[in-house]
């Protein structure tokens, strides 16, 4: 793999986030969020089909923003869809102490096996 596939893949993964944040109901940052989402995915999208950096060519701190950035997009986007159920998986398997004060977790989320 060479630098510029991978600042593609990652565009790509950031423009896919990015995308999901405006449609997603879940994701409540208001309009200017939605505007901003909706910047940086098109500018994703942008420089993905480009195959290269808006400026330059991919440097490593370019591909290093870029990647990081992807990351962030995916655990975004899995705190918002399934952490709550991880999270009463979690420690519904460990029984931890601060989980067997309550039944339910936020959400209505059943923490006890049945």
């Amino acid at each position: 793999m060479n630098l510029e596939l991978i600042n593609s893949i990652a565009c790509g993964l950031i423009a896919l986030w990015a995308t999901w944040c405006v449609l997603s109901g879940k994701v409540r940052d208001g309009i200017l969020g939605k505007l901003i989402y909706s910047t940086i995915a098109i500018t994703g999208f942008v420089v993905m089909v480009r195959s290269q950096n808006i400026f330059f060519g991919p440097t490593t701190a370019g591909l290093t923003l870029h990647v990081s950035l992807a990351l962030a997009g995916a655990r975004h986007i899995f705190m918002v869809t399934c952490w709550q159920t991880v999270k009463a998986w979690l420690c519904r398997t460990l029984n931890c102490e601060h989980c067997m004060r309550c039944d339910k977790g936020p959400g209505g989320i059943d923490r006890r096996a049945k």
